[in-house]
C-alpha cells in the first residue's frame, strides 16, 4: 500500500472538470521497453505474415497473451488512482492492444465516447461507468505521430460536441513521450490520431469498471492464472468466492468478493 499512488485533491478537481488525467513518467524506461517487445510478439503471433503500411494491429484481452502485461493489472503508479476515483466495486473490463502504422492517409479520426451501446441506450446525462489508463509505448510529442486526440471536459456535454472545420471545438491532441499513462473516463470524446511518422505508434488501454459491468472482451479469466493471483488481483479479474453466485455478488458483494473494500476502509 506504501507503493500505492495517492490522487491528490488537485487531481480529482481535474479530472472531475476536464475528464482525463495526464501521469508522467509512470512507466521506466526499462518496463517501456518490455512492454513494447511483448506488444510486438503478440503482433507476431497473430499476423506472422506481417502488417501492411497505414494499418492499425489491435488485440483484445491481451493481459493474458504475456505475462509482461500482468504488471499493469494493478500497477501501482496508476490504478489505485482509478480505484480513488470510482470506489472499491470494481475490476478490469479491458485490456486493449493498439500498434498503428505509418503512413496513414484517412481524414476521419473516429470522435467517440466509449460504451459502445450504453452511449446510443442511457438517458442523457451520460453516467461516468468506466476509466481506461492509456500507457504509451512510443513517443507522440512529434507532429503527426498519431496522439490521441481528445476534448476537454467533453465528458459533461449533453449530446455531441459542436463540430469545426471537421473537428469538436476544443480538441486537443495528447502529445505525450513513451512512459507517460493516461487516464480518461468513458464519457469523454476522444479520437485516435493519425500517424505519418516514421516510428509505429503503440500503446495499451487498460479499462476498469464498476462490477456489475459485464467485460468488454473476457467473460472469465482462466483458472490458471487467477490461481497465480493474490484477493485483490482476484477481485480485479471479476473473480468471487460469494457463496450466493457469481451474478449477486456483482449486485450485492461481500467482503471475500471485494477486498479492496476492507484494503480501503479497513474496520
Amino acid at each position: 500500500m506504501s507503493e500505492w499512488a495517492v490522487l491528490t485533491e488537485e487531481q480529482r478537481r481535474f479530472f472531475d472538470e476536464h475528464g482525463y488525467l495526464i501521469v508522467e513518467d509512470a512507466l521506466s524506461a526499462d518496463l517501456v521497453d518490455e512492454l513494447r517487445e511483448a506488444a510486438l510478439r503478440v503482433q507476431r503471433r497473430y499476423r506472422p505474415d506481417g502488417v501492411r503500411p497505414g494499418e492499425v494491429f489491435e488485440w483484445r484481452n491481451v493481459l493474458v497473451e504475456d505475462p509482461a502485461f500482468w504488471q499493469l493489472l494493478d500497477y501501482p503508479k496508476t490504478v489505485p488512482l482509478v480505484w480513488q476515483i470510482l470506489g472499491w466495486n470494481i475490476q478490469l473490463i479491458t485490456s486493449h492492444l493498439v500498434i498503428s502504422y505509418p503512413p496513414q492517409e484517412e481524414t476521419n479520426l473516429g470522435w467517440h465516447q466509449d460504451g459502445g451501446r450504453t452511449v446510443a441506450e442511457l438517458p442523457q446525462p451520460l453516467p461516468r461507468l468506466f476509466i481506461k489508463v492509456a500507457y504509451w509505448l512510443s513517443d507522440t510529442r512529434h507532429p503527426e505521430s498519431g496522439a490521441m486526440e481528445i476534448v476537454p471536459g467533453s465528458h459533461r456535454l449533453l449530446g455531441r460536441p459542436a463540430m469545426q472545420n471537421g473537428k469538436p471545438v476544443g480538441a486537443m491532441g495528447l502529445h505525450v513521450k513513451a512512459g507517460t499513462a493516461v487516464l480518461f473516463e468513458n464519457r469523454l470524446w476522444h479520437a485516435r490520431g493519425i500517424n505519418r511518422s516514421d516510428q509505429p505508434r503503440i500503446a495499451l488501454f487498460f479499462g476498469y469498471g464498476y462490477r456489475w459491468l459485464r467485460p468488454m472482451d473476457y467473460v472469465t479469466m482462466p483458472a490458471e492464472l487467477l490461481e497465480r493471483c493474490n484477493p485483490l488481483q482476484r477481485q480485479l479479474l471479476g473473480a468471487d468466492r460469494t457463496p450466493h453466485g457469481k451474478v449477486l455478488s456483482y449486485y450485492i458483494p461481500n467482503d471475500n468478493d471485494v477486498p479492496l473494500r476492507s484494503i480501503l476502509a479497513p474496520r
